[in-house]
């Protein structure tokens, strides 16, 4: 909330746009998705701690400690968090402003519009009972690791998952990889490894150029200089910064964090 209060939000007359993983590291979870759910005018793509939540309230997996879940599984709030991470986006394209967000990014290969149709077909399965549970009980894999179109079912769920809530660097083959998940792109770049925003331009439409919102790196430190790209983890959550974009004036704020988790040591795994 102090952020909030930093950039002076008004709900009334703002829009606020979340980059997702809401939940899966902080210390209060329960109030921040009280405070989220109550706030006019703001939406929340998903992330990749998101949809582990889902998959931890559908009895799938187990709840980590360290992902500070089980408060939120205790609370009476418990189904109404379900049901809006249910209802949330992949990908958030604005209806009158040249801006989407996606919690990881965008796959370069695709087009916007084809990116806007894997996240919506993929939502669908999500909202839809059945399908959302085969889907997060088979979520938790690599594979496939690059686009065909041949991909279909399952295997196109997962990759659309994996894509706008996972990916980080990739091969220029168009394979993602996600063995080096919490490493800057610098330590990797002597092993054929790149950011994937370096690799194509997946946020035109219709002849007009967006501007993509992301978060999830923290280890890249928002450090994105490639054009109508922003990059907004500032590793609050490991004690770094909270950081936000307006899309108006193109101007960032940050505020220090308050609380942390340590760090992953940084190691290529290629």
């Amino acid at each position: 909330m102090a952020l909030l209060e930093e950039i002076k939000f008004d709900e009334a007359k703002d829009e606020l746009l979340l980059t997702g993983d809401l939940i899966g590291r902080g210390p209060f979870p329960v109030e921040t998705m009280k405070a989220v759910m109550s706030m006019k005018n703001t939406v929340s793509v998903l992330g990749n701690h998101d949809l582990n939540f889902l998959a931890v309230a559908e009895g799938i997996v187990t709840p980590r400690p360290k992902d500070n879940l089980q408060v939120i599984l205790d609370s009476p709030l418990c189904a109404d968090i379900v049901k809006y991470f249910i209802n949330s986006p992949l990908l958030f394209i604005h209806k009158t402003k040249l801006l989407c967000v996606a919690h990881a990014g965008i796959y370069p290969l695709w087009e916007l519009t084809f990116a806007k149709k894997a996240a919506k077909e993929t939502c669908k399965v999500i909202r839809d009972d059945l399908r959302r549970k085969i889907l997060l009980a088979n979520m938790y894999c690599d594979e496939p690791n690059i686009y065909n179109e041949n991909l279909s079912g399952l295997k196109l769920w997962r990759f659309t998952l994996n894509s706008f809530t996972r990916m980080r660097l990739m091969y220029r083959t168009g394979a993602l990889d996600f063995k080096n998940n919490a490493i800057s792109p610098e330590l990797v770049k002597n092993d054929g490894l790149y950011p994937w925003f370096d690799l194509g331009n997946p946020m035109q439409r219709k002849k007009k150029q967006y501007t993509l919102v992301f978060g999830h790196w923290a280890a890249l430190g928002a450090k994105c200089q490639r054009p109508f790209v922003k990059a907004l983890d500032t590793g609050c959550v490991w004690g770094d910064r909270l950081s936000c974009w307006c899309f108006d004036t193109d101007k960032t704020y940050r505020i220090k964090s308050l609380g942390y988790t340590e760090p992953k040591v940084q190691v290529s795994k290629v």
